[in-house]
């Protein structure tokens, strides 16, 4: 099996867990904060902070998503599914250099 293959269905099942399971928020407010399409504005400086630099989350980040109305389940949703999307273009960019693309 080719190393590029390997791990395809481990992929494809977190990709089901994370962006096609129900949850607090819909999937498609998950599939936007991985791919960095518009999310709803109390999310939109976090989501950008998780897929850009996620060491620099705070308590205090958590807790302007809180008092804006963001539950707890859906503040959770919302950073696997960007950090999750930000390790796939990763993943995805390193295949497609072992296969000689660009």
């Amino acid at each position: 099996m080719p190393a590029t293959d390997r791990h395809a269905a481990r992929v494809a099942g977190l990709r089901r867990a994370v962006f096609d399971s129900p949850g607090a928020c819909d999937p498609a407010e998950r599939a936007a904060a991985a791919s960095g399409d518009a999310v709803p504005p109390p999310l939109e400086a976090y989501v950008a902070k998780v897929r850009g630099a996620a060491y620099r989350i705070t308590d205090a980040d958590v807790a302007a998503l809180k008092a804006a109305g963001c539950s707890e389940e859906k503040i959770f949703e919302v950073t696997v599914a960007a950090a999750v999307g930000t390790a796939l273009r990763g993943l995805e960019a390193g295949l497609d250099a072992m296969r000689g693309g660009s």
